[in-house]
């Protein structure tokens, strides 16, 4: 029975991870055309627009958080392992446990903080785009709570039996 209840939460972090993906896709596409715009406009006709690079920046905020988040989901942030890789059995699973809490924990306060700073800037606008800096500073909590649902989605798993910890990434 716990099995069947876990099916549409592993479909819905599949469909998550799809999504944020090709979020992701089109934010670099459209980065990638914009700064070929730039490039264009600055050394073939020697004009460039003065919104392209606003543009790339933003575009370049959001791909950084939404990619943050979704590395959650994919287990591929580096994790430094010298602790890790000593430890067996139990205290290897205490510190997994305490370790995704406390990364829990740091994601919902940039949720709550990046939250705070969308509406302290909600009522501010770009300079060369006229774009709502709101919806710029939206990619922290909207990143935060992606990296959050994912952590939790790994830790219930990890909690249930179901997997083992990932293997950290090796720098």
């Amino acid at each position: 029975m716990l099995v069947q209840a876990r099916q549409p939460m592993t479909r819905a972090l599949a469909l998550l991870d799809r999504l944020v993906f090709a979020a992701i896709v089109l934010l670099m596409a459209a980065m990638v055309t914009d700064v070929t715009i730039q490039v264009l406009w600055r050394y073939v006709f020697q004009d460039p627009p003065t919104w392209t690079e606003e543009l790339a920046r933003y575009l370049f905020a959001w791909e950084i958080f939404l990619g943050a988040g979704l590395a959650f989901g994919r287990k591929a942030h580096i994790v430094v392992d010298v602790v890790f890789m000593a430890l067996r059995g139990t205290t290897r699973r205490i510190f997994v446990i305490l370790g995704d809490v406390i990364v829990l924990a740091f994601l919902l306060a940039l949720l709550w903080q990046g939250a705070g700073m969308v509406m302290l800037t909600g009522d501010t606008y770009s300079t060369a785009l006229h774009l709502n800096i709101g919806i710029v500073y939206a990619a922290l909590p909207v990143g935060a709570a992606i990296g959050a649902v994912f952590l939790l989605a790994n830790l219930i798993r990890f909690l249930g039996g179901d997997e083992t910890p990932a293997e950290p990434t090796l720098i």
